[in-house]
C-alpha cells in the first residue's frame, strides 16, 4: 500500500502529526508527505498512490488536491483536524465559510472515502453536519494520552486497508477481471467445455484477494469455489470473511431471483417472464447485481424455452428491449454466447449503462 499525505506547513500541529505518522508507518507501508499543491500534483501524476490523506479544510488547495487524486485514480481520505467544528463554521460564516462551502468544501468532504475525527465531540459534529456518513474516530496521540502513537498508527493503517478493501472491482486490473468472470462462468456452466479452451491467467496473492473479497461482498463464494474446482486450479487459502469495507448508502445485500419470484410456474416461459420483471425492478432501483446475471444465465442454460413465444410475451410487457440489453451484458461479461440466447442481444449505450450499474454497485 502506498500513501501520500498532504498538509500545510504553517499548521504546526498538523505538521507534527504528519511527521509522526510518516515515521511510524515507514516500516509497514510506503508513505510520503508533501506540503505544497505542486508537489502533490507532481507525485500523483508521476507515481501511483493508493491513498491521498488530506489534513485540514477550507483551503482551496485541498479541494484541488482531491480533484487531482480523482483524476489519478487515487482514493482520498480527510482529517479535518477540528476545522469543521460548529464554532469554526460560525466564525466569519457569511463572509468566508458559506461561499467556500457552496463552492467546494462540502463536495470535497462528500467525495472522501472516509472522514477521520480525532475525538467524540468532533465525530458528533461531523454526524450532525451530515456531509459524509463514513466517519472513523482515531484520537491524536500528540494532544491526548488516551492513545499511544503506535495504536494511533495501527488504527489509521487499518482504516487505509478498509478503504482499499472497498469496491475492489474498481481496483482490479483487466487480467484480474477476466479471471473473475472466467471462474464465475466455469462455476455457472459446471463444465470447462463452455470456456472454449481458455486458461486461467496466473494470479498473485493480491489479485486473488481482490477476487475473493468481491465474491464475498456479492454473495458468490459458492459459485467461485465451484468454478475453481471445474477449472482444476489450486484453491487459494486466503480468508476474507472478516475483511472490513465501506459500502454506498443505497447498498443492499443481493436478493436472489429464486427467493423473489418463488418456483410455482406452469411453464419455463412464465418463470422467465417473472425473472425479467424482477430484474427490471432491480434495475429501476439500481440494485441489479452480478449474482442476478449468474442466476439468469443458469436459468437459460438449464431449461427449454419457447423463444418465439417468450419474445411475444416480453413485447407485450414492454420488456423486450430491456431483455435484449441484458443479453448484451451477459455476452460482454463472457457469461453467455449469443448462439444460446433466447432473445437477440442489443449492444448500445443503454447496455453499457447496465454494465456500469452492475460493476459500480459497490462504488462509494
Amino acid at each position: 500500500m502506498k500513501v501520500l499525505h498532504f498538509y500545510q506547513q504553517q499548521h504546526d500541529l498538523q505538521a507534527r502529526y504528519v511527521s509522526m505518522l510518516t515515521e511510524k508507518m515507514a516500516g509497514s507501508i510506503e508513505v510520503k508527505a508533501c506540503n505544497t499543491l505542486p508537489d502533490i500534483r507532481n507525485e500523483l501524476s508521476t507515481q501511483h498512490y493508493d491513498i491521498l490523506h488530506i489534513h485540514g479544510c477550507w483551503s482551496v488547495k485541498y479541494a484541488q488536491a482531491a480533484a487531482s487524486a480523482n483524476r489519478a485514480g487515487t482514493r482520498y481520505v480527510i482529517s479535518p483536524h477540528g476545522e469543521l467544528e460548529p464554532w469554526i463554521l460560525r466564525d466569519r460564516q457569511w463572509q468566508e465559510k458559506m461561499p467556500k462551502t457552496i463552492l467546494y468544501q462540502r463536495q470535497t468532504i462528500q467525495g472522501a472515502y472516509v472522514v477521520i475525527a480525532m475525538g467524540t465531540m468532533e465525530r458528533e459534529s461531523l454526524i450532525k453536519l451530515g456531509w459524509n456518513p463514513r466517519i472513523e474516530t482515531i484520537r491524536n496521540a500528540i494532544i491526548t494520552h488516551s492513545i499511544t502513537d503506535d495504536e494511533m498508527t495501527r488504527q489509521l493503517t487499518d482504516t487505509y486497508r478498509k478503504v482499499m478493501d472497498s469496491n475492489v472491482y474498481e481496483l482490479m486490473n483487466e487480467k484480474t477481471r477476466h479471471a473473475l468472470m472466467l471462474l464465475l462462468k466455469a462455476g455457472c456452466c459446471g463444465n470447462r467445455n463452455w470456456l472454449n479452451g481458455e486458461q486461467l491467467p496466473e494470479l498473485n496473492v493480491s489479485e486473488w484477494r481482490q477476487i475473493l473479497i468481491y465474491v464475498h461482498h456479492e454473495q458468490l463464494e459458492d459459485l467461485l469455489k465451484h468454478g475453481i474446482r471445474v477449472m482444476g486450479v489450486k484453491d487459494p487459502i486466503i480468508d476474507v470473511s472478516n475483511v472490513k469495507a465501506y459500502f454506498p448508502e443505497n447498498y443492499r445485500p443481493v436478493k436472489s431471483i429464486a427467493d423473489a419470484i418463488g418456483n410455482q410456474f406452469v411453464s419455463e416461459n412464465k418463470r422467465l417472464m417473472a425473472t425479467f420483471k424482477f430484474l427490471h425492478r432491480q434495475h429501476t432501483t439500481r440494485q441489479l447485481a452480478m449474482a442476478h446475471l449468474i442466476e439468469l444465465s443458469r436459468e437459460i442454460r438449464e431449461h427449454d424455452i419457447d423463444e418465439e413465444h417468450l419474445a411475444e410475451m416480453l413485447d407485450e410487457e414492454h420488456l423486450l428491449t430491456f431483455t435484449s440489453r441484458l443479453m448484451g451484458v451477459l455476452a460482454d461479461f463472457g457469461l453467455m454466447e449469443e448462439g444460446i440466447m433466447p432473445i437477440q442481444a442489443v449492444f448500445d449505450r443503454q447496455t453499457e449503462r447496465l454494465e456500469e450499474m452492475i460493476t459500480n454497485r459497490l462504488k462509494i
